[in-house]
């Protein structure tokens, strides 16, 4: 399923596994002065099953509310 990424923000997850915010901070603002800032978006592809596809796509459908879910993903290295 293609889909457009758009940044969020940053976090930071401390050695005590503790997950922080770190924007108004020296770290948060080195962080989003390159392209990963608050409503960067990026072209992507995500690799789901059917059924995974139908659920994601009804979620991102707006309602006759107006109202439109819109998942945060976290992204981490393969690497690690």
């Amino acid at each position: 399923m293609k889909i457009k990424l758009v940044f969020n923000d940053w976090l930071k997850q401390l050695p005590s596994h503790e997950i922080q915010h770190c924007y108004n901070t020296n770290d948060g603002f080195n962080l989003t002065k390159g392209d990963f800032h608050s409503g960067t978006t990026f072209s992507a592809e995500i690799q789901l099953d059917e059924e995974q596809e139908q659920e994601l796509t009804e979620a991102l459908t707006k309602t006759k509310a107006g109202v439109r879910f819109i998942p945060v993903f976290w992204v981490f290295s393969e690497k690690e």
